[in-house]
């Protein structure tokens, strides 16, 4: 018994060293909480699917469908491993990606779809039941509807979860004009490249960096920036990161500064380090004058606005009536920055949606649009402008749904 028990401590203790702060401990606990969230959707399914088979000619297949459930989701289990205990089981081959992306793709996509059918049922129910007086009748009808409704749903998810995966590193050049008011001649034709979100992991290598890198360069822009999210969760994904990118050229430098990625590993300073060693200005709530044509133009940073972003500190000494470009990895501060007569702001994070269902005008249907009122393309308020960027990497799911990577020219005139 003493033998056992030591033995678990034992056990316990090696696994704490793995989780040295409370941050990382809090970082395990959501990656838990997120596991068992998806385990809660696939069992419920399971049983819905069974069920639903179990009515038909196909009963007898009913009993194989938990093990059709656990193999597609062995790769949700394995990523979970590797991001968690660190233990590199899992690669980027197709063979792990595909699977792992389709099924979680359409089975949430599925889950969400019968969610809001039982919320709008039984809001509708008792108006149904006074309408329609053969509740039996009613019953039946609408079951084999739904039945009908939800194959349609599920050949839609599992086509859209497809496409996406297989086109999620299919990217877009944006070519953008923006007219800055009382721009002066000398920058008038100033062009930006404009890239953000990389998000260097598993599900993007340095073989999937080099057509972005490739593609800037081939823009020939005068400024390049970079808004934030290099990484994903493990600090040392930078090094693929910066072995591509430190590759790009500019005439007058290249600019970046942190996202929200950046600050999850609790390592912003030798993340910052690595990416300046190679080449890439990062502005910590700093900012940058150079001259172009001999006019004078500020570019400005400011950390994640959740980790410590200063608009304050980084304005300081800028001179308020030359051009300001502000770099700021979310857009959720746009008024803000227009009421300090920024006249253009490039961001990122939102990634433009990742998953949008539709574009209606200027509306994104995603559920990015519930956290920002600024998901993608350009916006104007005032004399500024807002230009967030849908950018290229993914988290989550390995899948883009209407919603291709996009590298920006953006062009000032």
């Amino acid at each position: 018994m003493q033998v056992k028990i030591w033995i678990n401590f034992t056990f316990f203790l090696n696994f704490t060293t793995k989780i040295k702060t409370h941050f990382q401990l809090m970082m395990f606990g959501f990656a838990v909480f997120m596991l068992l969230l998806v385990i809660s959707i696939q069992v419920y399914l399971c049983k819905k699917l069974m069920f639903y088979i179990e009515t038909t000619r196909l009963r007898k297949f009913s009993k194989a469908i938990p093990f059709i459930f656990l193999l597609f989701n062995l790769p949700t289990l394995l990523l979970f491993i590797n991001r968690v205990v660190k233990i590199q089981i899992v690669t980027n081959s197709p063979l792990f990606i595909y699977p792992f992306a389709i099924w979680q793709g359409t089975t949430i996509f599925v889950f969400i779809v019968i969610m809001i059918a039982k919320l709008i049922g039984s809001l509708a129910n008792p108006v149904s039941k006074k309408l329609l007086h053969n509740e039996t009748k009613l019953n039946e009808s609408r079951r084999k509807f739904l039945r009908t409704a939800l194959v349609g749903v599920s050949a839609y998810a599992f086509t859209g979860s497809t496409i996406g995966t297989i086109a999620r590193n299919d990217f877009r050049i944006e070519k953008v004009r923006i007219k800055i008011q009382n721009l002066p001649e000398e920058l008038k034709g100033l062009t930006i490249g404009l890239i953000s979100d990389v998000h260097s992991g598993i599900f993007m290598t340095e073989e999937d960096m080099q057509p972005y890198c490739e593609a800037i360069n081939s823009l020939e822009p005068d400024l390049i920036l970079m808004p934030g999210d290099f990484i994903t969760s493990d600090p040392d994904e930078i090094y693929p990161f910066i072995n591509v990118f430190k590759n790009l050229k500019s005439k007058y430098g290249i600019f970046a500064t942190l996202g929200n990625h950046e600050f999850f590993p609790r390592q912003p300073q030798r993340i910052a380090k690595i990416i300046e060693e190679n080449g890439i200005r990062v502005l910590r709530n700093e900012n940058e004058k150079i001259e172009i044509n001999g006019e004078e133009i500020f570019i400005i940073g400011i950390d994640d606005l959740r980790y410590g972003a200063d608009l304050d500190k980084a304005m300081k000494n800028v001179k308020n009536e030359k051009v300001k470009i502000l770099l700021s990895h979310k857009p959720y501060d746009f008024p803000r920055f227009a009421q300090n007569q920024i006249q253009l702001t490039v961001s990122g994070h939102t990634h433009g949606g990742q998953i949008v269902f539709a574009k209606i005008d200027d509306t994104y249907i995603t559920p990015s649009a519930l956290v920002s009122k600024f998901v993608a393309g350009h916006y104007k308020l005032g004399n500024s402008h807002l230009y967030v960027t849908r950018g290229i990497g993914v988290v989550g799911l390995p899948l883009r749904l209407n919603c291709p990577a996009e590298i920006t020219h953006i062009t000032l005139i």
